[in-house]
């Protein structure tokens, strides 16, 4: 009976275990508290300090990396490679300067042909559309040495008799005696004896003889002759006659066009009735845009018309900056520069990098804070291009000095006024990552990139399926003229991509963010629907409203993963 009783007490007591350990599990108040459990909190707390310690790390680079975003453009030679052209296109250089006039057509056709070949390249592995841009060089009005023999360059010593000649033979062979120089038979009929004319930086001669075809030179000073030196003759702004300038810019325009060109580019600007016929030309004639290089030097010493031929450009190309004398250096910052902004033209600006060490040169330079687009060239001391991205692109303190005076607030496009004193006050509280802008007019485009903002602008251009050929053209056309402006990146998408559906705006800030240049928290400004009329820009045209919002990006699920955690 002990035995029996000491069985039965045994069972029982072990259901009742099991079934307390029943009511346990599903109680949830009660848990257990396994042996390593305090090393594994641990461990999970020190994981999760870790995690904040890098988000917060992370922010704080972020924060301190903020750059001027601006336009690059990148001049193509003989010796531009498809490597060096694949990474300008990855970095973000989408303008392509080429001078027609330094090149045989072979020549010429070899380098279009690397170009368009890196660029086919690089739009297959894109998922938006590229929207590249080229600029020609012409001739224009200037005269210039053709090609020396080997391309070499050549001393030409004092006493030396040179003749300047117009046969096109010497176009590609010049010699020490006999070069040729382009347009040159334009200018023989005002050319004297005695004259005394300038060729390059160095060689200065007298003219001592006159021919039909050619001029007999003698030399005073001398000096290194290089290919393609431009000559300074006497008279030369005034000696043409009107009835002349068809013969030295249409040729060049016409192969302009049969090369597709997109911006055509007009180098030492003096004479402006000159430049006014060319810009009537390619309004009339072409569809392509005039940038100018002014001769700055010239206009100055001759107080020249400086609004009126800034007028007539689309855009301003300062290419020897840092070379000039101080006086020349004074009028481009204080006079050039400040009507270029008010005229609302944008100013490409060479900077020459030879070096990595030139980047600390320029990094901080005034001239940076005033351009909009820099111009790249392949360093004759590496055989290099520098890659311009971010190390030249500094910032001031974004809480300071966003803009400089009031009459800049002033001149932006009356419409935009106040938007744009909002986004000012909102960047200058809260560190701004990127404005999204969904337009289609192009003055409405530059409107935000002509204040001083400190983050990039992305316009939003849907090729929708109902786009007529005309539509897809200008919103191409847009495209390329803000990749020459600062601040702003046209986004140029076809629907297969907006697989969701979004709205223009939506789809930038979702496809920002897939591309890793937005993040959880950060803070973006959204604008949209800028358009223009007849008489004046305006926001919302009819049924149309502006819609301006400012937001937080939120996650993408509501139990995101930590992205920095070990």
């Amino acid at each position: 009976m002990a035995a029996m009783t000491g069985d039965v007490d045994n069972t029982s007591l072990t259901e009742q275990g099991e079934l307390e350990q029943a009511e346990g599990e599903a109680e949830p108040e009660k848990f257990t508290v396994r042996l390593n459990g305090q090393k594994d909190l641990e461990q999970r707390l020190r994981e999760f300090k870790a995690a904040c310690d890098a988000h917060e790390k992370h922010a704080r680079k972020r924060k301190r990396r903020r750059y001027y975003h601006m336009g690059l453009m990148a001049k193509v030679v003989m010796e531009t490679t498809h490597e060096e052209l694949r990474r300008m296109l990855e970095h973000g250089t989408y303008t392509f300067h080429v001078d027609m006039v330094a090149f045989k057509p072979d020549e010429l056709a070899a380098i279009l042909e690397t170009l368009n070949i890196a660029i086919s390249a690089h739009a297959d592995e894109r998922e938006l559309r590229t929207a590249t841009g080229l600029a020609v060089e012409i001739n224009g009005d200037c005269c210039r040495i053709g090609r020396l023999r080997n391309n070499c360059t050549t001393m030409l010593a004092r006493g030396s008799v040179v003749t300047l000649t117009t046969d096109p033979a010497y176009r590609y062979a010049g010699f020490r005696e006999i070069v040729y120089v382009i347009n040159l038979r334009a200018y023989l009929s005002s050319i004297r004896l005695n004259d005394v004319l300038l060729i390059g930086r160095e060689v200065r001669c007298r003219v001592v003889k006159t021919l039909n075809e050619a001029l007999a030179v003698l030399i005073i000073d001398a000096g290194l002759l290089s290919s393609y030196d431009f000559i300074e003759l006497p008279r030369q702004c005034h000696s043409l006659a009107p009835s002349v300038y068809p013969e030295l810019y249409l040729a060049d325009l016409q192969a302009a066009a049969a090369l597709k060109a997109n911006f055509v580019v007009l180098p030492k600007i003096r004479c402006k009735s000159f430049l006014r016929a060319v810009r009537a030309a390619i309004m009339t004639e072409f569809d392509m845009r005039l940038i100018g290089c002014i001769d700055f030097e010239y206009v100055r010493n001759n107080m020249l018309d400086l609004l009126g031929i800034i007028k007539l450009l689309d855009y301003i190309w300062i290419p020897d900056m840092f070379s000039v004398n101080c006086c020349v250096y004074n009028y481009i910052m204080e006079d050039a520069l400040p009507i270029a902004h008010c005229q609302k033209k944008p100013v490409i600006g060479t900077v020459p990098l030879e070096r990595c060490n030139d980047f600390k040169r320029f990094e901080l330079h005034e001239f940076l804070w005033k351009i909009d687009t820099i111009h790249m060239q392949k360093s004759p001391w590496c055989n290099k291009y520098p890659l311009i991205v971010k190390k030249l692109m500094p910032i001031r303190d974004y809480r300071v000095g966003v803009v400089q005076t009031q009459q800049q607030v002033k001149s932006i496009l009356t419409s935009y006024q106040t938007i744009v004193n909002f986004i000012i006050r909102t960047i200058a509280t809260i560190e701004c990552q990127a404005i999204f802008v969904f337009t289609k007019c192009e003055n409405a485009s530059v409107a935000l990139a002509r204040s001083e903002i400190y983050c990039p602008v992305y316009m939003m251009m849907p090729l929708n399926d109902d786009d007529d050929e005309f539509a897809i053209k200008c919103k191409f056309d847009l495209a390329r003229a803000l990749h020459l402006r600062r601040n702003t990146h046209p986004i140029v998408y076809t629907p297969d991509l907006n697989e969701c559906n979004y709205s223009p705006i939506e789809f930038g800030v979702d496809f920002m963010r897939r591309k890793g240049c937005l993040e959880v928290g950060d803070f973006v400004v959204t604008l949209e629907v800028g358009k223009e009329d007849e008489e004046n820009v305006v926001l919302g045209v009819g049924e149309d409203v502006c819609i301006l919002r400012a937001f937080y990006v939120a996650p993408v699920f509501n139990c995101e993963k930590f992205k920095y955690g070990t």
